[in-house]
């Protein structure tokens, strides 16, 4: 579906395609390199529920750091024209939305965008990409085409929707019913709104799947966005964790382009719950309580402990089978490179709910977080206790990847293991 076709489609919903008045002369504000502080303050105090908005924020513990705010022009100041601008689409684009009816599940949207858009800025500022906060917003528009797209389509959007919340693939759904996807659909919002090309980039780029040494400067934009996007937890769907092994390749090609390490995302990724928590405050994005960030932790541990039983059920019934038929050898060193492969990824996954858990107790600590009747408390130790003991079999796991042919076919070996798995399986209960 070209551009010519998506302006037709777009021609009736000029609420779309319109930013409102104030935020489009920012924004051409900030593309004039003479403009100052003082005129960008000037549009800024037209709108009035902006300007309460951007003061809030100014004297925020996150921004004002013990100083006093009173006036926008001030506030430009301390934030910072980049900062303020992109504050300022935020708080627009997510004003506008709340107008929207939709399948989607607001909530859930909205965290997952921040969480996209926070990561971004992070992996920007830590490959010395300079436009931070350029990403930030392109994190937290990446995926408003789907918005979009049932806004456009309200009666085929719900049935495409559900499809997607079942496991599809939603970039195939999507070409398949409108010959198109969310991702073109936001790069052509993006351009009508004239926001910078690397946002622009950014969003029409996040479902690429990039080959190595992919590492030219347009691509940029993409690949950040779309390693943000990977180390999300707060998924749009309620569905499986990242067990896919291709993610897991792709997430790897992405680290090696953008020169990013293994232990530099994983700083990114413990801090990233906390720093979400924090800025949905300040920039009064719902998204959702305690109780449902614990309940989301909470599935996506049992799913992994699904994952565990199902892979040694597995493991189990290959040996059987291949002592059989006489096939050890081969059979046992592919099943040892699984077994490995799997164990790293448990780790990673785990490891992410075992942070964002511990950074909810954290934040309820702080007052940041609410639990009127301890039950949110009373959660975490429950999740965590889990963790544990997902990390004790992923532990068994990397220990048989390791053992020689010999020890592999001590079917009572096989055995204590399993025996080992079923004697934990009460300490993770299904979620409710």
């Amino acid at each position: 579906m070209d551009n010519h076709t998506l302006e037709q489609i777009f021609s009736e919903r000029q609420e779309i395609l319109s930013l409102p008045q104030t935020l489009a002369e920012v924004l051409r504000l900030t593309r004039d390199e003479d403009s100052s502080a003082e005129d960008i303050a000037s549009i800024l105090e037209k709108d009035p529920g902006l300007t309460t908005k951007v003061l809030k924020i100014a004297n925020s513990a996150y921004f004002g750091k013990g100083r006093s705010v009173g006036s926008i022009k001030q506030a430009v100041v301390t934030i910072g024209l980049r900062q303020i601008t992109a504050l300022a689409l935020s708080s627009s684009v997510y004003s506008l939305s709340g107008k929207w009816g939709s399948a989607v599940d607001p909530i859930r949207f909205w965290r997952h965008s921040l969480e996209v858009a926070i990561a971004a800025r992070m992996i920007s500022e830590a490959i010395g990409y300079k436009r931070s906060e350029e990403m930030f917003v392109g994190g937290l528009l990446h995926d408003i085409g789907i918005m979009i797209l049932s806004q456009v389509y309200p009666s085929q959007f719900p049935a495409v929707w559900k499809n997607y919340c079942s496991g599809s693939d939603l970039i195939h759904l999507e070409e398949e019913t409108w010959g198109t996807s969310h991702a073109r659909v936001g790069r052509f919002i993006m351009d009508q709104w004239r926001l910078p090309e690397s946002i622009c980039s950014a969003v029409g780029l996040h479902h690429n799947i990039f080959l190595a040494d992919t590492d030219e400067e347009e691509f940029i934009p993409g690949q950040i966005i779309a390693l943000a996007d990977r180390i999300s937890r707060f998924t749009i769907r309620p569905v499986d964790g990242d067990l896919d092994p291709s993610n897991r390749e792709n997430r790897e090609v992405l680290l090696a382009n953008l020169g990013l390490t293994e232990e530099k995302l994983l700083s990114i990724e413990k801090s990233l719950f906390g720093k979400t928590v924090e800025e949905a405050s300040f920039l009064e994005i719902e998204i959702g309580s305690s109780d449902e960030l614990i309940r989301e932790a909470n599935d996506l541990l049992y799913r992994q402990y699904l994952a565990v039983e199902n892979l040694l059920a597995e493991n189990r019934r290959l040996h059987q089978q291949n002592m059989k038929e006489g096939r050890r050898k081969v059979s046992l060193d592919s099943l040892k490179l699984t077994t490995s492969a799997f164990a790293r990824s448990m780790d990673d996954a785990v490891g992410t709910i075992g942070t964002k858990t511990k950074d909810i107790g954290t934040n309820l600590d702080s007052g940041k977080l609410i639990d009127t009747n301890g039950e949110t408390a009373s959660s975490i130790e429950s999740i965590l206790s889990g963790v544990r003991v997902i990390y004790g079999l992923t532990n068994e796991l990397k220990n048989v990847s390791a053992l020689d042919e010999s020890a592999l076919a001590d079917y009572d070996y096989v055995s204590r293991i399993q025996e080992k798995f079923d004697a934990e399986r009460e300490t993770i209960t299904e979620p409710v």
